[in-house]
């Protein structure tokens, strides 16, 4: 497991107040198995409805691994996909079922993966009028995530980007980010909430 990885699922399950538990790359799908990040791409972006939800966490896995950032605006697609309770694993103890962010939506972990490259797209998801409140609130937990060694930028990256936007509501639902990723900063939450009014 890298290192982004373990960060990841540690860091996610205390934005959600959970435990640890197995991540999404744990599904297999023969049919991408040794598949370059080109094909992990092209398969995400066939029709939904034809795709099985253990190869789309597993090609989302994969694409975060391999950091392959031409894969970022088909993940952003991705963010309010949940996947369903695998009943392989509904006799383990309850514990262990704990769901982290990137166990219940395989996007946000390979985006979290790839790091800031994904950050203009996330933040032009945020802002998107046609994006769903999940996927809204998922970009805005990775990238809160993405800039876990200094928080208080995930916070001023939505700032700008909301003064920047000639979007009233567009500027509003950044600004709406912002706010609720400076409450979430924990010891530097000053600064956070300094990161607010700056200019």
């Amino acid at each position: 497991m890298s290192q982004g990885r373990i960060v990841f699922v540690t860091l996610a399950s205390l934005c959600l107040g959970v435990g640890p538990c197995a991540v999404a790359g744990g599904r297999s799908c023969p049919e991408l198995e040794g598949a370059k990040p080109q094909a992990h791409l092209e398969y995400l972006q066939r029709d939904r409805s034809t795709l099985t939800p253990a190869c789309i966490a597993y090609a989302a896995d994969q694409l975060g691994l391999h950091q392959y950032s031409p894969a970022v605006k088909t993940l952003v697609k991705y963010l309010d996909y949940r996947l369903p309770e695998d009943p392989a694993r509904a006799h383990l103890a309850v514990i262990s079922r704990t769901p982290t962010l990137g166990t219940i939506y395989p996007a946000t972990t390979a985006l979290f993966e790839i790091g800031e490259p994904a950050v203009p797209d996330l933040v032009e998801a945020i802002a998107s009028s046609t994006t769903s409140d999940v996927a809204r609130d998922n970009a805005r937990e990775v990238v809160f995530l993405i800039y876990r060694s200094d928080v208080a930028e995930s916070v001023r990256v939505l700032i700008r980007a909301s003064k920047a936007s000639s979007d009233w509501e567009a500027s509003m639902r950044l600004y709406n980010a912002a706010r609720e990723t400076a409450v979430k900063c924990g010891e530097s939450r000053n600064t956070c909430m300094n990161a607010l009014s700056e200019r």
